[in-house]
């Protein structure tokens, strides 16, 4: 039987989001290695009569893209400084994408032609991690959400994909608390962003 496509985009979505996130991270681990700061272009030099000197304002740089086409210029060697010394800056890099991806991933499921399409417990589960990432990154289950979770309940019990310990996460009718990374952590993102892609592809 033929794959519906809606169901097929949405797969291969969840898909794109697992790997930029492995990809994100896989950067992220480059980034704070201490050793990085080596790939970056050394700062230019010159030569002023017998003596090398370094030329002012001439660090590596990247840029930036405004709208109207102007950049912000960024130094390179101080921000990969910057992002290796600082873990609360770490935490949030890293939070940041899981908050993307639930978000643009909850979105596409909610599209009116979408609907969650048969509101299997891992795309509720989607629905609830999303509402609870766009609101503060907090659960914050409300009378239509206990009415939505009596009806079509939200947990990985039947997920493709889980961790070697096989965690099963449930969210209820009166969860509480932070959503990432109290409630999940960014591997269970990744687990569950790969699990849609199986469910809908299938």
């Amino acid at each position: 039987m033929p794959i519906d496509p809606k169901k097929l985009a949405v797969s291969r979505l969840a898909q794109h989001l697992a790997d930029g996130y492995y990809s994100f991270l896989t950067a992220h681990y480059v980034a704070v290695n201490p050793v990085s700061i080596n790939a970056l272009p050394p700062v230019e030099t010159k030569v002023i009569g017998q003596n090398p000197v370094t030329v002012v304002g001439h660090a590596p740089t990247g840029e930036i893209k405004r709208k109207d086409g102007t950049v912000h210029t960024i130094d390179l060697r101080h921000y990969l400084d910057l992002l290796r010394e600082d873990q609360s800056l770490q935490d949030r890099f890293i939070r940041n994408w899981a908050i993307a991806a639930l978000l643009t991933l909850g979105d596409e499921l909610n599209r009116k032609s979408n609907k969650y399409f048969d509101r299997a417990p891992i795309l509720e589960f989607v629905y609830h991690l999303r509402n609870g990432v766009a609101h503060g990154n907090r659960f914050n289950i409300t009378k239509e959400g206990r009415q939505r979770l009596s009806k079509y309940p939200a947990h990985n019990r039947d997920a493709a994909v889980k961790s070697t310990l096989g965690t099963v996460f449930e969210i209820t009718a009166d969860q509480t608390g932070t959503v990432l990374f109290d409630f999940i952590g960014a591997a269970d993102v990744i687990d569950v962003l790969q699990s849609v892609e199986i469910h809908l592809s299938q």
